[in-house]
């Protein structure tokens, strides 16, 4: 089996400047287009060794943006799903772990507006980390530095606002906070890591079933995480009541189909 990366590589060193920033360019406009990795390579090969047999350069050969070209290749490719959500949810355990950090350094269980701050910040970086610092090391130019940098700002800023969070300059965006024993402060670590969790499973995984147990455990560890708070309190109360039973019951179903679902096929 050819492997097209490599080909691809010899291929593109000996290009010029300008066509290698142009293919740089169609590389960096397939990841957009989420065409998997075999694919994309294997089409950058084709289309660069098409040009070089034209002895014409991208420009004369192609008469058209990088963005135009691959809109219209990807259209036959391959493509994965996009991984937007599943790195999101993979940041968002990350920053789950520093506020649960922060809840048993100082002691106290906060219900803060910097939350959501934070989860707008990290819905704005992962399209800056996609494209920029996972792409760093295949060297596309100033675009991929500059959304490297924007996604490093954010995520400082980030963690700055989830750090500071107690702080007098961030105190009056508390919405509810009270001083809990060690117990408590460790179960509700425990349902802030399984609610993040549960997002990252529920968005990575590829079985409905599965996602309707995460999706369960999120809604129930949500409803923990507010029912300490004087805030909506008969949601809160319902959910830690009756929705484990109530998810139980439409795990059960769930499972009954899909197996009912594998059987028949």
């Amino acid at each position: 089996m050819t492997n097209y990366k490599n080909e691809y590589k010899k291929v593109f060193s000996r290009l010029p400047e300008d066509d290698q920033l142009a293919f740089n360019s169609l590389d960096s406009e397939f990841d957009k287009h989420f065409v998997t990795e075999d694919a994309k390579y294997e089409q950058l090969h084709i289309m660069a060794v098409s040009m070089i047999d034209s002895g014409q350069n991208y420009t004369e050969y192609y008469n058209a943006k990088t963005k135009d070209v691959a809109r219209v290749a990807s259209k036959k490719l391959p493509k994965y799903r996009s991984k937007y959500w599943s790195d999101a949810a993979i940041l968002g355990v990350y920053f789950a772990l520093l506020f649960s950090a922060t809840i048993f350094l100082f002691g106290e269980i906060v219900i803060s507006l910097v939350l959501p701050a934070v989860v707008i910040l990290i819905l704005a970086m992962v399209p800056f980390m996609n494209h920029g610092i996972k792409h760093q090391s295949s060297g596309r130019g100033n675009k991929q530095m500059i959304a490297g940098i924007l996604f490093l700002v954010l995520f400082a800023g980030a963690n700055l606002l989830i750090l500071f969070m107690n702080s007098n300059t961030l105190s009056p965006l508390k919405v509810a906070a009270y001083d809990a024993s060690l117990a408590d402060i460790l179960l509700y670590i425990l349902f802030v890591m399984t609610a993040a969790a549960s997002l990252y499973f529920m968005f990575s995984t590829d079985s409905w079933a599965g996602r309707i147990i995460f999706i369960v455990l999120f809604i129930y560890s949500a409803g923990r995480l507010i029912y300490p708070f004087d805030v909506l309190n008969g949601l809160s109360s319902f959910i830690v009541q009756y929705f484990m039973f109530i998810g139980l019951i439409i795990i059960i179903i769930a499972q009954y189909l899909r197996s009912k679902s594998t059987g028949e096929s």
